[in-house]
C-alpha cells in the first residue's frame, strides 16, 4: 500500500515539475518578441523643414552693386549772373565716384535691403572749373569733409508684387549726412529690374541751409538760390 502510495506521489511530482517547466520554457520561448517602439513624433520632421525653407531663402537673396561706370549723380541750382544783366542759368555738377548695394528676395521682389549710399562729393566737376574749386574749398568744403553718405530708414509706395521688366515707381526716406550735418530726405524712385540689372533714376530736393551751407553770394558778380536738385540715375548689377 505505501508502495503504491509513493509511485501516485512521484507520477503527481513528476507531472506537476514537467508543467512547471514548460510554463518557463514558454515564458523564455516569448521573450523575443518584445513591444513595438513608440513611432517617432513629427517635430524633427518639421524643424527640418523649417531649416531647409531658411535655407532657401537665404539661397535665394539676390546681391546688386552699383555700377560706377554707368551709373552717376548731379546737383542742379539756379544762379544769377549780376555782371551779366541779371543773366539766368543753372549750374550743373556731376560725378560717378558713388558705392551702394541692394539685396532683393526673389521670392518677394517688394522685400529689398539696401546698403548705405556713399558719395564722393569732393570729384563733382561742372562746366566751370573755377565754381568747383569755389564749392570745395569755400561753400561745400568738400576737400574737408569729401564723402556724402545716405542709410535707407523706410520704403514706402513699393508695390506688393512688383515683377521683372515692370517699371514701378515708390519712395526712399532716410537720412543725408553732409559736412557731419544729418537730415532726413526722401528720394523719388523709378527703377525696373531686368535680367541682372537694376536701372532707374531717384531725384531729390534740398535746402543748402538745412546742412549749414551758405548759398554762393559773389558781390557784383552772381547770386545762387537756395535750392539743390539732386539725380542720381542708376545701373545696379547683380554678384
Amino acid at each position: 500500500m505505501k508502495s503504491k502510495f509513493r509511485i501516485q506521489f512521484i507520477l503527481v511530482f513528476l507531472i506537476f515539475s514537467i508543467g512547471f517547466l514548460s510554463g518557463c520554457a514558454g515564458g523564455v520561448s516569448a521573450s523575443p518578441t518584445k513591444t513595438p517602439l513608440p513611432t517617432p513624433t513629427s517635430t524633427p520632421v518639421v524643424e527640418m523643414t523649417e531649416g531647409i525653407k531658411n535655407t532657401e531663402e537665404i539661397v535665394t537673396a539676390r546681391n546688386f552693386i552699383l555700377d560706377k561706370q554707368r551709373s552717376v549723380i548731379s546737383y542742379s541750382v539756379d544762379e544769377t549772373f549780376l555782371n551779366q544783366n541779371n543773366r539766368l542759368a543753372t549750374a550743373v555738377g556731376k560725378t560717378s565716384a558713388i558705392s551702394g548695394e541692394i539685396q532683393i528676395d526673389t521670392q518677394n521682389l517688394s522685400n529689398v535691403t539696401f546698403g548705405e549710399f556713399i558719395v564722393d562729393i569732393s570729384t563733382l566737376k561742372s562746366d566751370s572749373s573755377r565754381r568747383d574749386a569755389a564749392i570745395q574749398n569755400r561753400w561745400l568744403e568738400s576737400e574737408k569733409f569729401p564723402l556724402a553718405r545716405f542709410m535707407v530708414k523706410d520704403v514706402k509706395g513699393l508695390p506688393q508684387n512688383p515683377k521683372e521688366n515692370e517699371l514701378v515707381n515708390f519712395q526712399l526716406v532716410g537720412d543725408l549726412t553732409i559736412r557731419e550735418v544729418t537730415r532726413s530726405v526722401t528720394w523719388d524712385v523709378s527703377a525696373m529690374l531686368r535680367g541682372k540689372e537694376l536701372t532707374g533714376k531717384a531725384t531729390t530736393f534740398i535746402y543748402m541751409a538745412d546742412w549749414g551751407i551758405e548759398p554762393p553770394n559773389i558781390a557784383g558778380v552772381l547770386i545762387v538760390k537756395d535750392g539743390v536738385s539732386l539725380t542720381l540715375e542708376f545701373v545696379f548689377t547683380e554678384q
